[in-house]
């Protein structure tokens, strides 16, 4: 079993022959069958350095012939002075560079959660900065394909009062569209805004997209969507207390209207939403809640697919996805459903083996979304400590899990 630092970012490579782009750019053509191929792991900035262990967040994006990732390096908590790196990979899986570019330094603050995108020959970083020593607000840099950066100064997308954070960032047929959530005047509710910036790293007007929280964006070829966490909710059976909901967006960055409302899924802050080729609609990656004492929820990886008009697509009820009288919803791409469970010494009667939970990520191969999720093994005293995992793969096409439930594996760890 292969295994990484928890903090060194690593690049693990899939392909369906063609191999996968970032959701937003057009890949070649994937063929519709054949297996996830797994390349090398490789380490792309080793212990050491002003970031010490402390690396992660990493984000990339694909640029006509190489792959640019991003992260955020060193502690970001209070006193922190954690900054976004860059660095260039090759379609083989290895370093274009000598090292790393650290893409906008500062004398203090920390910079968090990078996301990038590329358009017109050029990649363009978001993230959040503390800069001013008082709140974040949403910065960006350009990256060329030389792996330069082309600001000298970051672009402020968004420098308001009080803060603005948790950015996204995806390509279209003008540029790149940033979404970010803050809270205007004396809002106690968050609201997600959205703002255009250009190749030349002009920035455009910003406007209101909805009420919601940590926002994340596709484009589809035709439309944004725009996936963004809701407050309040009571939860489901296994899942976590609160929603998401999702607008589509054009491409000047008007909110679009739907056929009906909206619809919204209980779920958790970590989702991934990515697109399908030829206006074909979305796909978001949602996990349930972790493990606690009494076992009231249960491990779940889910992914659901959104129609080109904004609504959630659902199966037809004829037993062909979902199973007569099995209340298992679609698309599960992992799921403590059927496996093998256990005591725990501390009461949790019937606690799974594994535990689908954390971040996900979603890329798009020419027909298929293909999702990446971490699944953790429950061990320890008390049964319930995620103690080891991995990352596990599967393409996802229409409600159907090409790669079957569980997917295959990706890259596996232990800490």
């Amino acid at each position: 079993m292969r295994s990484f630092a928890w903090a060194v970012p690593v690049a693990a490579f899939l392909s369906a022959s063609s191999g996968i782009t970032a959701c937003g750019e057009e890949p070649a053509a994937a063929p519709a069958s054949g297996a996830i191929e797994v390349g090398e792991e490789t380490v792309l900035m080793p212990h050491g350095g002003a970031g010490g262990s402390r690396r992660g967040k990493p984000a990339v994006a694909f640029g006509r012939d190489m792959f640019l990732v991003a992260w955020q390096d060193g502690w970001h908590g209070d006193g922190g002075n954690s900054r976004i790196h860059a660095l260039r990979v090759g379609l083989d899986g290895k370093p274009l560079d000598a090292g790393p570019v650290e893409v906008a330094p500062a004398k203090s603050g920390v910079q968090e959660n990078p996301r990038l995108a590329f358009f017109g020959g050029v990649f363009l970083i978001v993230w959040q900065d503390m800069r001013n020593g008082r709140d974040c607000d949403v910065l960006g840099a350009r990256v060329s394909s030389d792996g330069k950066v082309l600001d000298a100064e970051p672009i402020a997308i968004a420098a308001g009062p009080r803060t603005q954070a948790m950015p996204d960032v995806a390509a279209d047929e003008k540029g790149f569209m940033v979404v970010w959530h803050s809270f205007p005047g004396d809002d106690f509710q968050a609201k997600v805004y959205a703002r255009r910036v250009g190749a030349d790293g002009v920035a455009g007007e910003s406007g209101l997209v909805t009420v919601g929280s940590s926002p994340r964006i596709a484009w589809n070829g035709k439309e944004h969507l725009v996936v963004h966490f809701k407050a309040g909710g009571t939860g489901g059976p296994g899942v976590s207390s609160g929603m998401f909901g999702w607008e589509r967006m054009d491409v000047s960055g008007k909110p679009m209207p739907t056929p009906r409302p909206r619809s919204s899924v209980y779920g958790d802050r970590e989702f991934s939403v990515g697109s399908l080729p030829e206006g074909g609609g979305w796909v978001i990656v949602f996990h349930g809640a972790g493990p606690n004492y009494w076992a009231r929820t249960s491990g779940v990886q889910q992914a659901i697919k959104i129609k080109p008009d904004g609504e959630r697509d659902l199966p037809p009820d004829d037993g062909t996805y979902i199973p007569k009288g099995k209340a298992i919803p679609p698309n599960w791409l992992d799921t403590t459903i059927g496996k093998k469970v256990h005591s725990s010494p501390i009461g949790a009667a019937n606690m799974p083996d594994i535990w689908p939970w954390g971040g996900s990520a979603l890329a798009r191969d020419g027909k298929y979304c293909v999702a990446v999720w971490q699944r953790f093994h429950l061990g320890d005293v008390t049964g319930m400590a995620m103690i080891n995992g991995d990352i596990r793969a599967s393409r996802v096409d229409g409600w159907k899990v090409v790669d079957g439930e569980g997917g295959v594996p990706a890259v596996s760890y232990t800490h």
